[in-house]
Formats: structure tokens, C-alpha cells, sequence
């Protein structure tokens, strides 16, 4: 096992390495990161333990550690089943990951060997370390939330204890919502609650553990919860995830709100699943009979290979055709942007047909593309072009070109997608297709 002992240390290569990950993370691959409750974040040397929810594998930890301003090096705290190959945990061990074993991880099923990791944590702590951990053990694939394990309390109140109980430990209730889990230049919403100390729970944890490790987890995933879009109802997941996206911008149009805003659609949502949970709840005859109508819309969408936004704001033929024009004009500049991006780009689709959870396949997005395919390949592009040229500014200008093509290949990449579904839905419309009569009419019975 590698050794953990000085994790908390201060690091220069991963000091010199972070603005490069907070650049390409919260100025590349997301379009807007916005951030409400910063105020609450702790000051750098004081412990604290940050509890999120998770729901999009590393790029939930990239969020947490992008977040500072500072040049913070937080640890993280994981399931030890990742730590089986030497190779892996050196690289964890490098990112400032600590393991915390269960019976069921294998060859690590020895709990015994939390205790060493509480003391490191407790540790890392008594030096100002800031903490995050994921209670729910794992990353949920959708917007809702799983029970809290105990690791976390147990961590908490070991590293209270390892310190004689005067450690000061605050807990940072924070939240992670994204607008799309899977896209390039998507935007999300990091929520920091108001910390609390941990202190209060320290007596009853010396008589009852148990005890305190409960209300300690069933305070945190009440204050998580009240930041966290979170869908309790599974078997309608996918129509609350349509009702609330079509709804939100109706009703913040109505109350003069942008609905563009996605910390404002956030509010509006937890809103909307608020009332569909109070509505299951005191009218449920009503409740299936609008779950069954979004089923039976959302079904015909999928037949239809359409989308619920195409059918909200239908095109207008005029301004298609004129679109389309456009795009047929910009093609060249779209090629120029896939010549010089489109490797690169596509490169992290070579392992993401690898993994099976879909929840990991932005994670793999960031870390082939923008860790891996893109420095390698801009370098290689300066080096070529300054060789072949023999000017520097040559070589300079590839670059600078390169990179502003990205984002307009990216967003043709988008637009060209909305026309060809808006072509579809016109054809579909001329042609009197039974099933988008029928999705027309539905649609017409769910709507706030």
C-alpha cells in the first residue's frame, strides 16, 4: 500500500498543475459555473469537512476543487475498492485521495485499516486541511439522492477524537446541479450551505455512536437536500424530468424572471417537484393520469426522434429556410474548425466506448480531451507550423485560430443537430403523421 501519511503536505507540481485544471474546467469545458453561498466557505487554514451530493463522477470532485479561489489543496475521500492497482493509487494518491475501506471491497475488507486513515484525516485536519467526501458512496444517475452511509460521520467524529476533542471541525453542506451531464460547454450551479460545527454531536457520540452518527447524517442530508433537485418519485423519473423542463420556463416568463438563468430555473424546479410531490400525495388519481399522459407523450417523442423543445416552440418555415442557408454559407468555416479540432475532440469517444456507466463518460470527456488530446495536439500544431514556417507568429496565429474554431465547430455541431430535427418535425407536420398528432395533442393537456 502506498504511503498516505503526508497527503495533506503542500505539493508544487500539483500547485503548478491546478490553474491549468481550473482553466480548462471552468473557463473551457463549462460555458458558466456559477457559484451562490461563497461567502460560506470556510477560510483556507481552518478544518472543515465539505458533504455534496454526487451524481457525475470525477467531474463532482473536479466542481469541489475548482470552487477555491485559493490555492487550497482539499482531500478528498473515497471507496477503497479503487486503490487495488499500485499504478492507480499512486495517481490517486497524487490527487489527494484518501480510501476508506467496507467489507465487500475485496482484498481491502479489513475496516480495521479506517482507523490509520481516520488518523491521517485527523491528521490533515489539525493543519487546516479542508475535507470532501460523498455520502452516498456513490454517484447517482439522475437528479435525485441516495441515504447517506456512515463513513462520513465516521470520519468526522474519529478526527474530532484522534484531536481530543478540540479540533473545531465545521461541516459544509454544498450541492452540485448540472444543466446537462453529458455536454461540452454545459453550465452548473455549485450551492454552499451555511457550515455548522460538529461540536454539538461530540457527547452523545462519547456514550452513543450509533446514535450520533445518525442525526449527524440525517442533519446533513436535510440541509443537502433543501439545496438539491432531488426526484423521489424513481418510476416517474423521466416524466418529472420533462415536466419540470418545460414548465420552468412558462413560469418564470410569467413571474418576469429569466428562465435562461439556470440558478433561477433550479429554484423554479425544486418548486415544480415540490407540488408534484404534494400533488401525489393528496390527489393521486389526478397524479398517475398526468404521469401517464407524460409517459405516453414522452414515448411518442422517442418514436418521433424528436424533442420536447422542438414541440414547444415549433419552426417556422421562413426562418428554416434562412437558417438553413446560413449554414450551408458557414459549412466551410465549420470544415476548417473539424480539420483543426475534430481529432482531438472526438478522441475520448475511443475509451468512453469502454465504460458502461453513463454517468462517467463527461469524466472521461474532460480527462481524454482536455487533459490529455488537446495539449498534446496544439503542442504538436505550434511545433509543426513554427518549423514549417519559421516564424514564431505563424505558428502563434495556428494556435490562436485553432482554438476559436473549437468553439465554433462545437456550436454548428449543435445548430447543424437542431435544424436537421426541425427539417424532421416539418416533414412529419406536412405529412399528417398520426403519432405527432396524437404527441401534439398531449402536449396540449401538460402544460402548468
Amino acid at each position: 500500500m502506498i504511503n498516505l501519511e503526508n497527503i495533506a503536505r503542500f505539493d508544487k507540481l500539483y500547485n503548478f498543475l491546478l490553474p491549468y485544471i481550473k482553466f480548462t474546467h471552468n473557463k473551457l469545458y463549462y460555458k458558466k459555473i456559477y457559484v451562490i453561498g461563497r461567502e460560506n466557505i470556510p477560510p483556507k487554514d481552518s478544518p472543515s469537512f465539505f458533504i455534496t451530493n454526487h451524481q457525475n463522477g470525477l467531474m463532482d470532485p473536479l466542481a469541489i476543487l475548482c470552487l477555491f479561489k485559493d490555492n487550497r489543496q482539499p482531500i478528498f475521500i473515497a471507496r477503497g475498492d479503487i486503490f487495488k492497482h499500485d499504478t492507480i493509487a499512486k495517481i490517486l494518491r497524487f490527487l489527494k485521495i484518501l480510501p476508506t475501506f467496507r467489507r465487500r471491497d475485496g482484498s481491502f475488507n479489513d475496516i480495521r485499516s479506517n482507523n490509520h486513515i481516520f488518523k491521517i484525516a485527523s491528521k490533515a485536519l489539525q493543519q487546516g486541511a479542508t475535507l470532501v467526501m460523498y455520502p452516498e458512496a456513490q454517484h447517482q444517475a439522475g437528479h435525485f439522492m441516495a441515504t447517506f452511509k456512515k463513513g462520513f460521520p465516521r470520519v468526522a467524529f474519529a478526527a474530532e477524537e484522534y484531536a481530543d476533542y478540540r479540533l473545531g471541525l465545521q461541516i459544509v453542506p454544498a450541492s452540485l446541479h448540472y444543466k446537462n451531464y453529458f455536454h461540452f460547454r454545459g453550465e452548473l450551479v455549485i450551492t454552499v450551505g451555511k457550515p455548522f460545527p460538529l461540536q454539538p454531536y461530540l457527547e452523545l457520540y462519547k456514550t452513543e455512536s450509533n446514535n450520533a452518527y445518525l442525526q449527524l447524517n440525517e442533519e446533513c442530508i436535510k440541509r443537502v437536500k433543501a439545496m438539491t433537485l432531488n426526484v423521489e418519485d424513481q418510476e416517474y423519473y423521466a416524466e418529472i424530468d420533462l415536466l419540470r423542463n418545460r414548465w420552468h420556463t412558462v413560469r418564470l416568463l410569467a413571474q418576469k424572471q429569466n428562465p435562461r438563468c439556470l440558478p433561477t430555473q433550479l429554484q423554479e424546479d425544486l418548486q415544480i417537484v415540490s407540488e408534484l410531490t404534494q400533488l401525489q400525495i393528496t390527489e393521486p388519481e389526478r397524479y398517475a393520469q398526468l404521469m401517464a399522459d407524460t409517459r405516453a407523450y414522452r414515448t411518442g417523442l422517442v418514436k418521433l426522434k424528436l424533442h420536447d423543445w422542438i414541440i414547444n416552440y415549433p419552426p417556422v418555415l421562413s426562418k428554416l429556410l434562412l437558417q438553413s442557408l446560413i449554414m450551408v454559407l458557414l459549412f466551410p468555416l465549420a470544415l476548417a474548425g473539424f480539420i483543426y479540432n475534430g481529432l482531438p475532440f472526438h478522441f475520448s469517444g475511443i475509451f468512453r466506448k469502454m465504460v458502461k456507466d453513463k454517468m462517467l463518460h463527461s469524466s472521461f470527456n474532460y480527462a481524454a480531451s482536455a487533459i490529455i488530446a488537446f495539449p498534446i495536439w496544439y503542442v504538436a500544431l505550434f511545433v509543426t507550423s513554427w518549423i514549417l514556417s519559421e516564424h514564431l507568429w505563424v505558428a502563434l496565429l495556428q494556435i490562436t485560430v485553432a482554438f476559436g474554431l473549437l468553439f465554433f465547430f462545437y456550436a454548428y455541431r449543435v445548430r447543424r443537430l437542431k435544424i436537421w430535427a426541425s427539417w424532421r418535425y416539418c416533414i412529419l407536420k406536412r405529412q399528417k403523421n398520426a403519432l405527432l398528432l396524437k404527441v401534439l395533442e398531449l402536449s396540449k393537456r401538460l402544460w402548468p
